[in-house]
């Protein structure tokens, strides 16, 4: 991949990630500072589409990224923000308030990531499973169709499909894993991202704590707070 198609991408992937709609050559030249003219920029879009990073919508001129394309975006142009000290201490804070209590405590990790992000939140240890923000989902127009959400939500309620999920992530490096649409396994989270990381309980129990939402969810904010959430969470239970 060129300099140029590298920016390209990570311009459609921007614009995607905001609109949730097909991103044209046109519209990318009036609003991101692309050094080239939309004609160029049709013709590197359809390289890209050779490539694998981006795909055409059957009904719309626009372009739209691929799980390869969010893969490589992940890899290559992630900004994770920084949380806030007033966040940071609201979630130690809520969390140490129920460090003895395990099902409390996860319940409360949970809705914590979800009023935060606006996504479903789901802790999972030893089979058991907790979930806030399932109603979330709707606010988003990938999720419109009615079997596709039902499909999602099914996912979402299966310990035993959610730990396979999972172990599929585990090949990937760093403390938080992410797995995009195909990635999972499931072709109802064709759609879907799903942003895990591990903890380790009461005694040593081990368990995920993630966040699902559409593929194009804002992962600069969704990262540190999972990340954080995490840590905290094993933070306050360890020696318990």
């Amino acid at each position: 991949m060129t300099p140029r198609q590298a920016k390209i991408l990570e311009y459609v992937i921007l614009e995607y990630m905001e609109t949730a709609q097909a991103v044209g050559s046109v519209s990318m030249s009036r609003k991101y500072r692309v050094d080239a003219s939309p004609a160029t920029i049709r013709n590197e879009m359809a390289n890209l589409i050779d490539l694998g990073f981006l795909s055409k919508e059957h009904f719309s001129s626009g372009r739209i990224p691929t799980t390869v394309g969010f893969r490589y975006y992940l890899e290559n142009f992630l900004r994770e923000e920084d949380l806030n000290y007033l966040d940071e201490m609201a979630i130690k804070e809520a969390l140490h308030e129920s460090r003895f209590q395990r099902e409390k405590i996860l319940k409360t990790a949970v809705e914590i990531l979800s009023k935060h992000l606006e996504y479903t939140a789901i802790a999972l240890a030893s089979g058991s499973l907790y979930y806030s923000g399932i109603s979330d989902i709707l606010n988003y127009p990938e999720f419109e169709d009615l079997a596709t959400l039902k499909n999602i939500i099914s996912v979402i309620e299966n310990a035993d499909i959610l730990d396979s999920i999972f172990e599929k992530g585990n090949k990937y490096e760093g403390g938080v894993k992410i797995l995009i649409g195909e990635e999972t396994g499931f072709n109802s989270f064709s759609s879907c991202a799903i942003a895990y990381k591990g903890f380790r309980l009461h005694r040593g129990e081990q368990g995920y704590l993630a966040v699902i939402g559409p593929f194009r969810m804002n992962y600069n904010k969704v990262l540190p707070f999972l990340n954080y959430t995490a840590d905290i969470l094993e933070e306050v239970t360890s020696g318990w």
